[in-house]
């Protein structure tokens, strides 16, 4: 499905690379500017994992698993590879027969006339089962249509696909087998690619210098050759040591020989790369788009997403990066310079929910914003609507007005099962007065764990969250007319957890809720 390189290409490609280097050491390309338009990785911040990317035309789609978050695969669009805007997602809500986590999207374009997104899923009924399934849709903005089945679903699970064409054009399905030995598979599929067919085949063994792990397949032709991109290592628990490496064969079957070195490891800026797509610019670029972990996050909280330009050496292997190496910073892959990131808040005067809210996959709120204000629902088991943050220190206040249920504001730690949260809320009581309380619980459950209180005659004005290192928290509420006051409780440190997310929440009876406006989110520190 990826066509062979052009001189054209090979020519763009290396220039863009030797203006990347910057001076060539692994670290003073983190410093030196390059000339030009240019660009700073992460592309897109935050825990922004197992990028996929398509070109359609001029616009380039890109999508990252949302684990046990909906919607789910956010979408986002860019026309230049560094600027990028949420579009909404692959699924709304997940199919009845899915289960949360939901990874490792992949965009495909299907016979020019759809765009397929195969990902991983788990069993509703088994949560320990990963299967592949696919949606459809006849754009890559969507709207995807669920097949409303596993594609494939194989004793030891499935994860990570991967879709090709082999030397005869017949579709194939590669992924990695996630129990027993593991190790990269292949399946053909249907004409219509809507189902599997025949034995699966081996095509890479785990080897002794893989950590256990080989994973996240992506498959492309070069010099007639067959060119498996595959992830290596742990990705995810710190220390992570993930890495990018390759391995060839004169058939898609194989038998695979493996490269020499590593095409992409990590730089002292950023760390454990791997687990990505490639993309051509539509310019004669080739690019690499994957996730890595900043050098400021010991707990690999932030799987980013990063840009990397791809070369291709004379002895036929594939060259990411600043030789091999992550890199912080390079020319804009299209003339087109980076802009600031977006504000962290959305514009609650818009006519219409910002798309990057998120809600845990089996809890969905009732939502709805107008007239400058967002209201929530604490109906049926109480209601979180979240937002990614990618700073590591953030303040967040709110102004929260509880219609019965209790409300407040909230940071959420977790990917995995929509983690737990420490918060803030208020509710009135009967003599008319305002309790505020601190706690810690699950993000969208009951009442959690009280970690201060405090009463207050007068009617607060906002709650406040502030977040140091994306691990310390301080709780704060200011009354009408009055200045900030922070709850009687010291500084609460999550230990091994991190903030992922700042969260409104709302939980109560099946008539209560609440309207919050006057929503903040800002970085500060450095």
């Amino acid at each position: 499905m990826r066509g062979r390189r052009t001189v054209a290409a090979l020519i763009a490609t290396a220039a863009a690379l030797l203006l990347f280097a910057c001076g060539g050491g692994s670290n003073t390309h983190a410093t030196t500017p390059p000339a030009g338009p240019s660009y700073t990785n992460p592309v897109i911040g935050g825990q922004q994992p197992d990028p996929t990317i398509l070109r359609d035309g001029d616009t380039f789609y890109l999508a990252t698993t949302s684990r046990a978050w909906a919607p789910v695969f956010p979408l986002q669009r860019s026309r230049d590879l560094v600027n990028w805007e949420p579009v909404g997602s692959v699924l709304p809500r997940p199919p009845a027969w899915s289960g949360a986590p939901f990874w490792a999207p992949e965009l495909t374009r299907w016979d020019d006339r759809e765009t397929r997104v195969y990902y991983t899923a788990r069993l509703r009924e088994d949560r320990t089962q990963p299967c592949i399934g696919v949606a459809r849709a006849p754009s890559p903005a969507g709207p995807y249509r669920d097949l409303g089945r596993p594609l494939t679903c194989p004793p030891d699970g499935a994860i990570d696909a991967f879709v090709t064409r082999d030397e005869h054009d017949d579709p194939y399905l590669v992924y990695r087998r996630f129990h027993g030995a593991g190790g990269i598979w292949a399946q053909r599929l249907s004409a219509d690619g809507l189902r599997t067919e025949g034995r699966e085949r081996l095509l890479l063994a785990v080897g002794a210098d893989d950590e256990g792990v080989v994973e996240g397949p992506t498959v492309t032709r070069h010099d007639g050759a067959f060119v498996l991109l595959y992830a290596a290592g742990d990705c995810c628990s710190p220390p992570c040591d993930y890495r990018e490496a390759a391995a060839r064969a004169p058939a898609l079957l194989g038998p695979y020989e493996r490269a020499p070195q590593l095409v992409l490891r990590g730089s002292a800026q950023l760390r454990c790369p791997g687990h990505g797509t490639l993309v051509d610019d539509g310019r004669g670029g080739e690019w690499f788009v994957h996730h890595g972990v900043l050098a400021d996050d010991p707990a690999n909280a932030r799987r980013n997403t990063l840009l990397e330009p791809v070369t291709w050496g004379d002895d036929g292997w594939p060259r990411i990066g600043d030789g091999g190496r992550s890199a912080l910073r390079g020319p804009a892959p299209l003339g087109v310079a980076q802009r600031p990131p977006p504000p962290l808040a959305p514009d609650l005067r818009a006519p219409r929910l910002d798309p990057s809210w998120e809600w845990p996959w089996d809890q969905p709120p009732r939502v709805r914003q107008r007239a400058g204000r967002i209201e929530l629902s604490g109906a049926p088991h109480g209601a979180l609507l979240a937002r990614q943050v990618a700073p590591l220190d953030v303040r967040a206040q709110v102004r929260a007005r509880p219609h019965g249920c209790v409300a407040g504001i909230a940071g959420v730690t977790g990917d995995q099962d929509a983690g737990s949260a420490y918060g803030i809320e208020l509710a009135r009581t009967d003599d008319g007065r305002t309790r505020v309380r601190a706690w810690q619980g699950r993000a969208a459950g009951g009442a959690g764990r009280t970690l201060a209180t405090t009463t207050l005659e007068q009617p607060p004005a906002a709650l406040a969250l502030d977040v140091r290192g994306a691990r310390t928290l301080r709780f704060s509420v200011r009354s009408a007319g009055g200045g900030w006051r922070t709850l009687p409780a010291r500084a609460t440190t999550l230990g091994n957890r991190r903030i992922l997310r700042i969260g409104l929440t709302c939980r109560g009876p099946l008539t209560s809720d609440a309207s919050f406006d006057a929503l903040q989110i800002r970085r500060t520190g450095r």
